[in-house]
């Protein structure tokens, strides 16, 4: 099969590349990075090129990109997109409606959301690890006593714009606001704020911004949403990180400013070669997730489990459905919970190492990319009797 393949600089991209390679397929790859992905005439105007004379069966991405999914449409071309982002930006479900899309994301909750709006293109599909790539990483006795730690967390804080869209709020919204954050950051498992944020709700909200003469904002309900969700985060990870700090030596990897006290700060990673080496060798791994990530396992999960790592985790419906809870993966439900099996299984190296190599034996069994790369090709129906694809043995 001849395939395109977009990419403006996705983590996972090569390990694509290489398992598509690996079957046989003959892939050309388009590098470029959008100022403005919703308009761009110059790259129109070169991958309307590709499309005319490249002859290709399909149009695949890590990730999903407006002007891609336009072009593919005008061209006639299918086109496949996996995402490792959640939620999707808002703005993007304006060009799903195309027939040439095929949609897959990871989070299930997010997919009924989008199916349950008439987007029958929008697959879940969970993410995957190319574990072949990294248990062939070697380290040596520097790089690895550099990331040698009691507990280690690689991703951000987050910001959130919340006090921003409620500093001209009144006191009732602003405290009605603040009473489903708290409900939604001690509920795992269960994403209540979608049902507490009303229209009332919402117009309030807007009707302080007129107030003050922004006639030109109008928050909705998904930007709503976002936002608290956002703060949560920043809550629970920054509260998480200070007290594994104060209890355990915890190394946080991060690109932006960090403020917290208590942990050790160590500067971002390269994806491909160094944070392996962090996730092998802390024995234990963070991954409060998103909390607008409402069912899905988050790349870093997969990521941490693939090079070898204890993975500590908020649980996730996902996550729970997949691995088992103290033998592939370690599940809290509560910030004392988390902080308690931490406690636990650093005292317990034996079961920790277990459960790490639990975690690397399920994900290389059942989160393979050529099982996904499959999976896609499958529902996207791109074989014909010139093309014959293999899953699991059998031609179709």
């Amino acid at each position: 099969m001849r395939i395109l393949i977009y990419d403006m600089g996705s983590y996972t991209c090569n390990d694509m590349l290489f398992w598509l390679k690996r079957a046989g397929h003959v892939c050309q790859t388009v590098y470029y990075h959008f100022p403005d992905k919703f308009q761009d005439d110059f790259f129109c105007e070169r991958f309307s090129g590709y499309l005319k004379d490249g002859d290709f069966d399909v149009v695949l991405s890590v990730n999903f990109f407006p002007l891609v999914a336009r072009l593919c449409h005008e061209y006639h071309v299918k086109y496949l997109s996996w995402c490792y982002d959640s939620p999707m930006e808002e703005r993007l479900s304006d060009y799903f409606s195309y027939e040439t899309n095929y949609i897959f994301l990871f989070d299930r909750a997010e997919v009924l959301q989008y199916q349950a709006c008439g987007y029958g293109n929008v697959y879940h599909l969970p993410l995957a690890v190319n574990t072949e790539r990294l248990d062939a990483l070697r380290f040596d006795r520097r790089q690895i006593a550099a990331c040698t730690t009691d507990i280690s967390f690689v991703g951000h804080i987050y910001d959130s714009p919340l006090e921003t869209l409620l500093c001209s709020a009144d006191e009732y919204t602003r405290g009605y606001v603040e009473g489903i954050l708290q409900a939604q950051l001690r509920i795992y498992g269960y994403y209540i704020l979608d049902e507490l944020i009303t229209d009332e709700l919402l117009e309030r909200i807007n009707a302080s911004f007129r107030k003050i003469g922004q006639t030109s904002l109008s928050l909705n309900h998904r930007g709503l949403s976002y936002a608290i969700a956002a703060q949560i985060t920043h809550l629970e990870r920054s509260f998480l990180l200070e007290q594994m700090g104060e209890l355990f030596r915890t190394f946080f990897y991060t690109s932006r400013p960090c403020t917290l006290a208590s942990v050790i700060s160590k500067g971002p990673l390269k994806y491909a070669d160094e944070m392996p080496c962090v996730f092998r060798h802390s024995r234990l791994n963070l991954n409060p997730t998103l909390k607008c990530i409402q069912s899905g396992i988050p790349l870093r999960a997969l990521d941490i489990m693939g090079a070898g790592g204890a993975l500590l985790s908020n649980y996730q419906p996902e996550l729970a459905e997949y691995f088992e809870n103290e033998k592939e993966v370690i599940l809290y439900e509560s910030m004392e919970d988390a902080l308690a099996k931490a406690d636990f299984y650093l005292k317990h190296d034996d079961l920790r190492r277990a459960i790490a190599r639990n975690g690397h034996e399920k994900v290389k069994r059942d989160f393979t990319w050529q099982e996904r790369i499959d999976t896609m090709f499958h529902i996207a129906q791109t074989v014909d009797a010139r093309h014959p694809y293999v899953i699991q043995g059998a031609v179709i």
